[in-house]
Formats: structure tokens, sequence, C-alpha cells
């Protein structure tokens, strides 16, 4: 799986959002979805 395809499956489940579609930003900088702060907490409690 190539990083473009990662970003596009992470983006189309809620993993991550570009934070220019949320607060009209940096089109480089993005933001946990919903599912992206699951897993970041689940990762932090390991």
């Amino acid at each position: 799986m190539d990083f473009k395809k990662l970003i596009a499956h992470s983006k189309e489940y809620g993993f991550i959002f570009q934070s220019s579609e949320i607060y009209d930003g940096l089109a480089a900088v993005y933001d946990y979805g919903p599912m992206g702060t699951e897993l970041k907490n689940n990762i932090k409690q390991y």
C-alpha cells in the first residue's frame, strides 16, 4: 500500500481529516478524527 492510498483510506474511515477542511488552515496539516483519537488512546494505554 502506498502513502496516498493509506491517507485516502484513513480519511474515508474517519481516522484523520485535513485541517483545511475543518478550520480553513494549512493544507498539509491533519487532525485526528474520532477513530484516530480512539486508536491514539489505545496505543497510549498499551
